[in-house]
């Protein structure tokens, strides 16, 4: 964007400016048909094109040609950037780093047809893109209708955060009466009761074989049980209370509040019917896991990932017509990374694809109905100053201060609009992304791009300017009917003073934020403090970045473009303040992107072709502005003056339109697709890397051929380099699980990818367990001070961190096997059971909740491993959560 704005505003205000301003109209009086008439041109108007005399009406030849110097520039400066941006994204694409990824040679393949929801039909299909139609190279997953189970997932999940929440209130209640009592000596014999009474035996306590009973055993033993240890130092403080009701069934569930006759309530522990919930729930999906291939229980879907040996081998698959009915098989989707997936659009027909797209827009359309009323009162507000002097029943407004009015109209306005337009807007875009059915976050974004750009030159551009221009324009027409044409082209312009104080509060609010990180320092220093922070919430602030939502960034950019393209020509100055708003840009997110943010959604760099397109709406909107301000210019007789200018604007629209579909046309193959060409230079290059890599390391070359998911290899060099995972798990210590016979299986694939996962859980915590450091409650004055302190758990957690695998080189072959087996498998298969994480506490008493959770068996997991209470109350973690996936920062290799 600065290489387009900086030299068009060298050009056009050395051109524009001194004509529009060197005896333009300013405060002096005109004789238009024989009136008197005084267009009373001040401010930043006398340089616009407002200020043009009519006397003078051939100086408009000057806006002509800068008009199409700047449609020229900028078409040009699209078409290059654009051919870079193809040559850069086939050089990432086909670069040895990308090709090794199981997203480079895997496709997305929607609406399949129900004979070919099969693993072998699929292989049967498409194994004429591998080498001598091998099946053994081709890796298909049919996608399964996982709805159930993710439904008892996301409520397990719920209810172990909530539990957290209730452990960890409980715990500061009873920190702050420890810390009040001079020599806390609580009953040791109580403590000793509890510990030893939390794990009954069960043979004679139960007697039963019912885990449910024993669940619902354990719950009514929690909800009575009066010598939990947090009693003896805070026996005035109520537990949380919940009150349920009880089915015909013997099921306990929430009772609503709106249901007042709701009958045969039950009040109970909260944090005891959380924890039999949790453990119901993780019962309820342990018994769906061995089922995930049944039919009856889960159907497959119309959807199903397939991967490749080659990389050019999935672009040809998606390239070529898969079926010969049409919209069968279709749309196919590249590079789709596993982390992006949005599993419950996985199962959508083209019908209801269809069906949602036109709901998602009828939405939108609603919301820009509804929108345009702050908006257009926000416009009312920027013309404030000239409405309470041309509007009788505004003129009670003369008697405010000059500055407050001119606050109001200018930095308020557009401080009201940017939050208007940046907090909400974006989020309903993308849900209405999600809505059409975008099946990754990749395609979500690019969606959310088309969705928020049209709402922002809509709402932002033409409804303002054309409500700012036209608030001035009814008092005077309303006066003086026969003045239309004149009054039109002296006001309409005007509304690019509006734009002058948007531009300002944006430049310096973008640049100063990203910079600064002011927001982050506020919610971390003032508004996170005042929340209850589980450990695992401080240890998601601690080890997360913060990532940068790039649709709504390309969105808000583009339109400042189209702002500085649709009054270059009308208001030039424009171009000075579109120009150092792109540089404080470029200055300020620089090196944000390495040091400061990261990103989650990989689009390739769609969103910046996708910007690039539509920049063509700035320039049409420019055209058409122009035409019609040409059209509407008179002289001092009342002639149309300007009309050979309009004629030449319609030229160029017209010769701007067939540019644009000839351009698009023309590189939209090569966007989407690698060209067959640059196949050769690619395999020799990742010949050249696997050479500099077996001569490092042997080994690492030997395990790379095990596995075909992450293979990278190439039409002459498939035979050496090509990786294989093999038909049946290399790991012998993996047995299949009960009853299943097929190693293929989902259900396999998924105890499989578990069994990987508890293995490296087990090595990490080895490591975790060498480095853990001492609770904060048992430190001394004499250990150092409280930053010191800080700096260590900061310290230790950066090393837990680190003991993490954060590439698939760092697990061994079977572990890698497993790992890529399951990596288009839905995550809900293979997610770990949720471990409640409550912090340590001088008391004691998060001790005696681990121990009480024991009763409900494997079904119900506590930690206080890596999480402190301090004496603040203040949670401090030097971990992760110890039931974060052993796998998770693999997710950005795949």
């Amino acid at each position: 964007m600065v290489i387009i704005f900086l030299p068009l505003m060298a050009a056009c205000i050395t051109i524009l400016i001194p004509t529009n301003f060197i005896d333009g109209k300013n405060q002096r009086d005109f004789v238009i048909e024989g009136n008197m008439t005084n267009f009373n041109v001040t401010g930043l108007d006398t340089v616009s094109w407002q200020n043009v005399p009519p006397s003078e009406t051939d100086r408009y030849w000057a806006h002509l040609v800068c008009a199409l110097l700047v449609i020229s520039w900028t078409l040009y400066r699209i078409y290059r950037e654009k051919l870079h941006f193809v040559f850069v994204r086939q050089q990432y694409l086909t670069s040895p780093e990308h090709r090794l990824k199981a997203s480079a040679k895997t496709i997305l393949v929607t609406n399949i047809p129900s004979e070919y929801r099969s693993e072998e039909a699929l292989k049967a299909l498409f194994d004429v893109f591998v080498d001598n139609d091998d099946r053994s190279k081709l890796h298909v997953w049919v996608n399964r209708d996982y709805k159930v189970l993710r439904a008892l997932a996301t409520r397990r999940r719920k209810m172990c955060h909530a539990l957290e929440k209730e452990e960890l209130k409980l715990l500061r209640v009873v920190n702050k009466q420890y810390q009040a009592q001079q020599e806390p000596k609580p009953d040791s014999s109580h403590s000793q009761r509890t510990l030893q009474g939390s794990e009954p035996d069960e043979e004679t306590k139960f007697g039963i074989d019912s885990e449910m009973k024993r669940i619902q055993f354990a719950f009514e033993a929690d909800n009575k049980a009066k010598d939990q240890l947090w009693r003896s130092y805070s026996e005035k403080h109520k537990e949380s209370r919940i009150q349920l009701i009880e089915s015909d069934s013997g099921s306990l569930t929430p009772a609503s509040t709106l249901k007042f006759w709701q009958r045969n309530k039950r009040d109970v522990s909260k944090v005891a019917f959380l924890r039999a919930e949790i453990a119901r729930l993780t019962m309820q999906i342990e018994e769906l896991l061995p089922q995930l291939d049944n039919e009856e229980k889960f159907k497959r879907q119309n959807s199903a990932f397939i991967q490749f040996d080659r990389q050019m081998a999935a672009n040809m698959a998606c390239a070529l017509t898969s079926h010969h009915k049409p919209g069968i098989m279709e749309p196919r989707f590249l590079h789709v990374a596993p982390h992006e997936i949005l599993w419950p659009n996985m199962g959508l027909t083209s019908l209801a694809r269809f069906i949602r797209t036109i709901i998602a827009l009828v939405l939108f359309v609603g919301m820009l109905v509804l929108w345009a009323v702050p908006a257009f009162f926000l416009s009312v507000l920027s013309q404030l100053e000239t409405l309470r002097s041309n509007t009788p029943w505004l003129r009670w407004l003369e008697d405010w201060p000059t500055w407050l009015v001119s606050f109001i109209s200018g930095p308020l306005t557009a401080i009201l609009l940017a939050l208007l337009v940046q907090l909400v807007v974006p989020a309903l875009c993308r849900k209405l992304a999600v809505l059409c059915g975008a099946p990754t976050r990749s395609r979500r974004e690019i969606t959310t791009q088309g969705f928020y750009f049209t709402f922002l030159i809509i709402e932002l551009v033409l409804v303002t300017s054309i409500s700012s221009g036209l608030l001035a324009v009814i008092p005077v027409i309303a006066s003086n009917p026969t003045r239309v044409t004149q009054t039109l082209a002296t006001n309409l312009p005007k509304a690019a003073n509006y734009f002058f104080n948007y531009l300002i509060i944006q430049a310096l609010g973008f640049s100063g934020s990203a910079l600064f990180q002011y927001l982050r320092i506020l919610f971390i220093t003032l508004i996170w403090p005042c929340f209850s922070q589980t450990p695992r919430q401080e240890a998601w602030l601690q080890i997360t970045l913060p990532h940068q939502m790039w649709a709504n960034v390309f969105s808000l950019w583009t339109n400042f473009a189209v702002i500085g393209m649709i009054y270059s020509v009308i208001a030039p100055l424009m171009l000075v303040f579109v120009s150092a708003v792109f540089m404080l840009f470029w200055i300020a997110y620089r090196h944000n992107y390495y040091y400061v943010q990261r990103n989650k959604v990989d689009t390739h760099g769609a969103l910046f072709e996708g910007a690039l397109s539509q920049l063509f709406a700035g320039v049409y909107v420019m055209e058409i502005t122009l035409i019609g301000l040409f059209f509407i210019v008179r002289n001092t007789d009342g002639n149309v003056t300007a009309t050979p200018q309009a004629v030449i604007m319609i030229v160029a629209l017209c010769l701007t339109a067939g540019f644009h579909y000839v351009l698009e046309q023309s590189l939209r193959p090569l966007k989407e697709f690698i060209p067959v060409t640059l196949e050769d230079k690619a395999a020799d290059a990742e010949r050249r890397r696997f050479a500099r890599e077996k001569g490092h390391s042997d080994e690492n070359a030997g395990d790379d051929k095990s596995s075909t998911i992450t293979a990278a290899s190439s039409r002459r060099s498939s035979e050496s380099i090509r990786r294989r995972v093999p038909e049946k798990p290399s790991d012998a210590q993996e047995p299949a699980p009960e009853g299943e016979k097929q190693a293929g299986t989902m259900a396999y694939t998924a105890a499989s990818a578990r069994k990987t996962m508890n293995r490296l859980h087990q090595r990490i915590g080895a490591t975790l367990a060498a480095t853990q450091v001492r609770s904060p409650h048992h430190g001394d004055e004499r250990d150092g001070t409280a930053q010191t302190r800080k700096d260590d758990v900061a310290d230790q957690l950066g090393a837990a961190i680190a003991g993490y695998p954060d590439d698939l080189v760092d697990l061994t072959p079977a572990e890698r096997a497993a790992e890529l087996r399951a990596a288009y498998q839905d995550p809900v298969t293979r997610e770990p059971a949720p471990v409640v994480w409550i912090p340590q506490d001088a008391a004691g008493v998060s001790d005696d909740s681990v121990a009480q959770s024991k009763k409900y068996g494997k079904y119900l997991q506590y930690s206080n491993a890596g999480a402190f209470l301090g004496k603040s109350g203040k949670t401090e973690v030097v971990q992760p959560a110890p039931d974060v996936r052993s796998d998770w920062l693999l997710d950005w290799r795949l």
